[in-house]
């Protein structure tokens, strides 16, 4: 079947087209940020960023293209040619975005590394960032002040030359207005898989992609400059740096960032912060809405105006009914509007989210798996078989996409290209989903799969299930297939880390009769642990294969059914 018979047909199949990309307003990004300081009144200070310790600074459009001036000066001191790469690991937020902008209104493609949003990041940022700039053939570098690369990095005899010293450093030239004009098809970043303890894979993102899913965004969801946003996501991540910041810039509104950190040690932060700017979008994983959730009791005296809320993006990660309807329930006495929330699906590949739908218009039907909507403009979806012919309507297979939005590749990276697309040009998502009724539903990743005994389930039905116990805390339970003694099948581990209070062998007892009783598996690891012990992504997803590995490791997955301790 050809794509225009297939879009013919639409309707009953499991093909979404979004239609034509929507034709962006500027050129290239550079122009983007040039507009944003033009249109800016001289009195503003459009982005806020609220730091680890709670303190605000405030910075103009205006400002921020200056301070990328005299950066660019100092990149192109150094030497940097358009075209050539430059490896940021920057911890600072407002000197992170100043480095990035001076790259691309210099024609280089920044590529951010994590400089770490959590302690245990911090600590494993010197490392990355050796591994990346090892990786990728020792690029250039730029780094914020006090941050120093592993002594094996600094070390290697290339480091001198490929290290273009401080953010803070280059501030202090004379600002260079000459810009680059990029063309549409020119990288504009190089953004960095999570998840890897090696060398992450690097997403090369277009400015014809950026500012396609940018202008389809805009026109779907009703932004425009007069948004007001809020994001608490690391500015490394395709959702902070892409989703929200680059489109704001290219919306010239008012945004507001605050530290990971700062927002975990106390999620109620975050509705202070809408409340107090009168933000009306966010967004975060569905991990988030869990936490808040859990905060329920503390709600009480609390004098929040949320009813300017109007777009509140959940992606990146599975999104739960259960937890969405709490959140929704526990927040309407604020004012919250019941249709704020719009679950969505997007990824690096993507150049962010590509689908959302609002929640209140999800049919109650099927509360296993939440819609995520149809495909923005400038994107088109399937669902397909083993052999990537389409599946029947309703049937689960595997989400594949493409259009002006989606990236044509990795980084030096052929083998992973060749892994990744299909013959006829579309990417391979990894992600099951099926289309109902012109809509999609993604139903989770295909490596969280869990088959047991031929029926399958997905790692973060069991984990939603576990952390409605009131002895378990939210965020921290991981449910994965692991293997068992040799000729056996595989087995159900599930680790989940206790409250504050429980006991764990009590707690431990509940975790098993619930998993036996929503999923009929009577054989099951369960596995207390600490917060430390669970792996987290930058933007705090789950990294359920590096915890299952460990438990493999360590000899554990022989025989189960026995309450376990730490792996």
């Amino acid at each position: 079947m050809t794509t225009s018979d297939t879009a013919a047909t639409a309707s009953g199949t499991s093909f979404l087209d979004g239609g034509p990309a929507v034709p962006p307003a500027v050129a290239d990004l550079g122009e983007a940020l040039v507009r944003a300081a033009e249109r800016e009144d001289a009195s503003e200070e459009s982005i806020r960023f609220i730091r680890a310790d709670g303190s605000e600074t405030g910075m103009s459009y205006r400002r921020l293209l200056d301070d990328a001036a005299r950066m660019l000066a100092g990149l192109r001191a150094a030497g940097l040619l358009p075209g050539e790469a430059v490896v940021l690991q920057v911890a600072d937020d407002p000197e992170l975005l100043t480095a990035f902008w001076a790259c691309v209104l210099g024609g280089f493609v920044p590529m951010p590394v994590n400089a770490g949003a959590t302690a245990d990041q911090r600590a494993e940022a010197p490392g990355l960032l050796g591994r990346v700039w090892d990786g990728y053939g020792a690029p250039r570098v730029l780094t914020g002040a006090g941050q120093e690369p592993a002594p094996e990095t600094a070390a290697d005899p290339r480091w001198a030359d490929a290290w273009l010293g401080t953010t803070r450093e280059l501030l202090a030239h004379a600002p260079d207005r000459t810009w680059h004009r990029a063309d549409a098809d020119d990288p504009a970043m190089r953004l960095l898989t999570s998840g890897s303890t090696g060398v992450p894979k690097a997403v090369v993102l277009t400015h014809r992609n950026v500012l396609s899913r940018t202008a389809a965004t805009a026109r779907v969801n009703r932004l425009g400059e007069r948004t007001r946003t809020f994001n608490w996501m690391p500015l490394d991540h395709v959702g902070g740096l892409v989703m929200f910041h680059a489109r704001d810039v290219y919306l010239g509104c008012r945004q507001v960032h605050a530290r990971f950190e700062w927002v975990l040690d106390d999620p109620l932060r975050w509705l202070d912060v809408m409340d107090r700017h009168r933000s009306d979008t966010t967004w975060a994983p569905n991990f988030a809405f869990g936490l808040i959730n859990d905060q329920a009791d503390r709600l009480a005296g609390r004098s929040w105006d949320l009813s300017c809320v109007r777009y509140i993006m959940n992606g990146g990660e599975a999104v739960r009914s259960g937890v969405v309807r709490r959140f929704l329930e526990v927040l309407a006495p604020f004012g919250l509007p019941s249709d704020a929330m719009y679950p969505g699906w997007g990824m690096s590949e993507t150049s962010a989210g590509v689908a959302d739908c609002e929640f209140s218009s999800v049919s109650a039907e099927d509360e296993r798996y939440v819609p995520v909507g149809r495909p923005q403009p400038g994107t088109a979806l399937r669902v397909v078989d083993e052999r990537n012919e389409l599946v029947p309507p309703g049937v689960t297979g595997r989400l594949q996409v493409t259009g002006a939005t989606v990236t044509a590749g990795y980084h030096r990276n052929e083998e992973q290209n060749r892994q990744s697309f299909t013959p006829d040009g579309w990417f391979k998502s990894g992600d099951l989903a099926y289309v109902r009724d012109g809509i999609l539903t993604v139903t989770g990743r295909a490596d969280d799969v869990i088959q047991l005994r031929g029926v399958t389930f997905h790692g973060h039905e069991i984990e939603a299930r576990v952390e409605e116990l009131d002895c378990v805390a939210p965020s921290y339970t991981v449910a994965c297939a692991v293997n068992a003694a040799e000729g056996e099948d595989e087995e159900l581990a599930v680790f989940f880390h206790p409250r504050e209070g429980a006991d764990a062998a009590s707690a431990g007892e509940r975790v098993r009769s619930r998993v036996r009783e929503s999923f009929g598996v009577g054989s099951v690891h369960v596995v207390p642990v600490t917060k430390e012990d669970v792996p987290k992504t930058g933007i705090g997803k789950l990294r359920r294969a590096q915890l299952r590995k460990r438990f493999e490791s360590s000899g554990r997955a022989r025989g189960a059914d026995a309450a376990a301790s730490r792996p």
